[in-house]
């Protein structure tokens, strides 16, 4: 571990706002343990950077403009080798949490919390970069032993018309199924993807929901525990 302890961690930074940037190159300035070797704005660029300069890990914002951040997830979890990723947002953990974990993000930190915090979370990240390069098994945040489940047909069809803005009695009448029968589908689809309410959930299909209901089987759950916190402010997501 001696041999890589000196060197810094490679990062690089993804928001499509440039004061937040500013303020992540300012807050890092003085860490001689990270070493900011670029930045993007856009998931296009972020993935051209990652490419080109190979850091090892990426501090992304989940809201990129018209685009989010998830985007670069399921792009990294083709590449072997890929980046560590330190997920930053707006976004209530409770929404978008176990779904970043599930596809791939290391941590999740909220915006408005302390910036100390994106200090301890990249501390952890370059600990378990650090212990693995070395040989040793170090994990930075907790990993629960849990099963991935998946919706049902009906699930889904319930929480495509959900992102559509519709209304219980709207959805029971699209579906030709009881307004009961929409509430438990909603209790269910709550309970899988570990949302509290139903505000919560329109918000998670909102984001993460495809537009088409022909596309893959939308997954519920976490094979990771993202961290909550947070640390930074200037932008909506």
């Amino acid at each position: 571990m001696d041999q890589h302890s000196h060197t810094p961690t490679r990062l690089l930074i993804v928001d499509d706002h440039e004061s937040v940037r500013a303020g992540l190159r300012f807050l890092l300035s003085g860490e001689t343990d990270f070493e900011i070797v670029g930045e993007a704005h856009s998931v296009a660029t972020a993935l051209r950077a990652i490419e080109e300069l190979a850091p090892d890990v990426v501090l992304l914002d989940f809201g990129l403009g018209a685009e989010n951040g998830d985007r670069v997830l399921d792009a990294l979890a083709m590449r072997p080798n890929a980046p560590q990723v330190l997920m930053l947002s707006m976004e209530d953990e409770r929404v978008v949490g176990q779904e970043l974990a599930r596809r791939g993000a290391t941590a999740y930190i909220m915006k408005q919390e302390p910036t100390a915090e994106i200090l301890a979370a990249l501390r952890r990240i370059r600990s378990a970069l650090l212990a693995k390069r070395s040989g040793d098994t170090f994990e930075p945040f907790p990993v629960p032993h849990s099963v991935t489940p998946r919706l049902t047909k009906r699930e889904q069809e319930v929480l495509l018309l959900v992102k559509s803005g519709l209304p219980s009695k709207s959805i029971a009448r699209r579906l030709n199924i009881s307004d009961k029968t929409v509430d438990v589908h909603k209790h269910q689809l709550r309970r899988k993807l570990k949302l509290r309410t139903d505000l919560d959930l329109a918000r998670h299909a909102a984001l993460f929901v495809p537009d088409q209901a022909g596309t893959a089987p939308i997954r519920a759950g976490a094979t990771k525990r993202v961290l909550r916190s947070g640390g930074l402010r200037g932008s909506r997501r």
